[in-house]
Order: structure tokens, then C-alpha cells, then sequence
């Protein structure tokens, strides 16, 4: 009787240890505990190289849940599919972003998530999504590699433009350029007094420019000053002249003998001033407009006739 008994409780310890073995592997693989999550998605357009499932993902860098499956996108296969179980209440909003990132030296990787300001609205289902979409963006490593690999190919670009900018004709082209800048630098060098001397010329020419424009001012009334001087000169020569013309009328035969010999010179005196003082005043007129005529070459008349 006792063996029986014995055997029964044998038989019930069996039964309920295998049923608690079998509770614990459901309750492993429900997630270890009966926490509740809130499930997110997320594509990756790179590599996952050392993402698992059960790879842990951090806020901030702290742990807030970890990866339940992963694999690649049946719509679009460049792109892995990422199901991720975040702790209850996690705070992902709509500017919250997933980067993969490396765990040390392991090669191990996990999702990071930052963003996710408070002024953002809270993260909805995404349409056509069972859950809400994590937007991503390039790892540090992912955007080391595009920038290698574009900066590699930029380096072929060149490399091929440099190979066509120097094939044989322009490689002569360059080497008669270089000859004659090396010409050009011993023909300069054998002339630098000349250059120097032309240099010193230059600058004694620009100083008397300078002195001759301070002094223009002075110069201009001067011409002025002399142009009225002439009018007032041929003024009075006419004045005069018209009044010998009426002593000529009344005094007689003897002043007019006198006056016939005098005046055409007289006239023709007083029609150089008058010629002179309109000279000068466009003389000073043109210098006013043009200063720089003080320094041009004046032409030399031809020679007039019987010269």
C-alpha cells in the first residue's frame, strides 16, 4: 500500500514539474515577464551587420526595449524591417529618429533612438502599418562609407579629367608655355635696371602730374584774368580809334593825311587782341574740361604757304 502511494506522488511531482518547465519556456518566449510594450517599426537602408533580435534599444542611451525581428523588406529588399518592443509610455514622438549604432569594440550593434521634443506631437499609427513608423537616418559608419565612396569616385572623376587635360598636344602646349615664361623671367631679369629707370620715370612723371594739377587752379584764372585784361585793351583801342575817326572828321585835312597811314593798323591791332583774348578764354575753358592736355604732345603745324 505504501509503494502505491509512493508512486502516486511520483507521478504528480512529474507532472507538475514538466508543467511549470513547460509555464517557464512560454513565459521566456512571451518576453520574459508579463510587462506590457508598445511596438514600433523601422527600415534601415544599410547594413544591419551585428544587429540580432533581442539586440537592445536605447533612448538616449538608456535601455528601453530591444529588437524582436528583423528582416528585409518584401516591398522594397534595399531596405531591412526592423520590429522593435519599447517599454510602456516610452515617449516617441513624431521627431524621434533611429540610428544604428556600435556597442564598443564586440562588433555588436543597437538601435538608438533620440529626438523626440516635447513640443512634438506623439508618434500614430503609420497607414497601411500595424504599428507606428520610426523614422531613421544613416549610421556614423553609413555616412563614413557613402562619403569614401564618394569621395573615391570624384578622385576617378578627376583623375580621368587630368588624364584628358594632359594628353600630348597639351603636354607640348605646357611645355612651350613653361619655355616661354622661363624666356620672358631671363629677358626681365636681364632688363631690370631698364625697368627700374622706366619705374623712377613713371613716378617723376606722376608727381609732376600731381604738381601741375594743384597749380591748374591758379593757372586757369590766371588765363582768365589776362583774357579780360585783352578785352578791356580792345575796348579801349576801339574807343580810342572812334574817337580819332571823329577828330579826323572835324579837324581837317592834315589829321586825316595822318590818320590814313594809322588807323588800319590801329584796326587791324585791335583785331589780334580781340583774337588773342578769345583764344585764351577757350584755352582756359578747354583746360577747365580737360586737364591732361598740359601733359600731351601738341602737334606741329604744317608750314603754311611760302613757310
Amino acid at each position: 500500500m505504501i509503494s502505491k502511494t509512493n508512486y502516486i506522488l511520483v507521478g504528480l511531482f512529474v507532472l507538475v514539474l514538466g508543467t511549470a518547465f513547460i509555464a517557464g519556456i512560454l513565459w521566456i518566449s512571451a518576453g520574459g515577464s508579463m510587462q506590457a510594450w508598445d511596438t514600433y517599426v523601422v527600415y534601415m537602408e544599410e547594413s544591419v551587420a551585428g544587429l540580432n533580435r533581442d539586440s537592445a534599444v536605447k533612448y538616449h542611451g538608456v535601455n528601453v526595449g530591444r529588437v524582436v525581428e528583423l528582416g528585409l523588406d518584401p516591398e522594397q529588399p534595399q531596405r531591412v524591417r526592423l520590429v522593435l518592443q519599447l517599454d510602456k509610455g516610452t515617449p516617441v514622438r513624431e521627431d524621434t529618429v533611429a540610428t544604428l549604432e556600435a556597442q564598443g569594440l564586440t562588433g555588436l550593434a543597437y538601435i538608438n533612438l533620440t529626438g523626440g521634443s516635447k513640443d512634438s506631437p506623439p508618434l500614430g499609427k503609420a497607414p497601411g502599418e500595424p504599428w507606428p513608423v520610426i523614422k531613421s537616418r544613416p549610421s556614423v559608419w553609413g555616412r563614413l562609407d557613402r562619403s569614401v565612396a564618394q569621395l573615391v569616385e570624384n578622385l576617378a572623376d578627376t583623375s580621368q579629367r587630368l588624364q584628358a587635360i594632359l594628353d600630348d598636344d597639351n603636354r607640348q602646349h605646357l611645355a612651350a608655355t613653361l619655355a616661354g615664361l622661363d624666356t620672358l623671367s631671363t629677358t626681365l631679369a636681364g632688363r631690370a635696371d631698364a625697368l627700374s629707370a622706366a619705374l623712377d620715370d613713371l613716378r617723376e612723371t606722376l608727381r609732376n602730374s600731381r604738381m601741375a594739377s594743384a597749380r591748374l587752379p591758379r593757372l586757369v584764372e590766371r588765363f582768365e584774368h589776362t583774357a579780360d585784361s585783352l578785352q578791356r585793351m580792345a575796348q579801349e583801342l576801339s574807343a580810342a580809334s572812334e574817337s580819332v575817326r571823329h577828330t579826323v572828321e572835324s579837324g581837317g585835312h592834315e589829321i586825316g593825311a595822318f590818320t590814313a597811314e594809322t588807323l588800319p593798323e590801329a584796326a587791324a591791332t585791335i583785331g589780334e587782341l580781340r583774337r588773342a583774348a578769345t583764344n585764351l578764354r577757350r584755352f582756359s575753358e578747354e583746360l577747365r574740361r580737360n586737364p591732361g592736355i598740359l601733359l600731351q604732345e601738341t602737334p606741329v603745324p604744317p608750314p603754311g604757304p611760302g613757310e
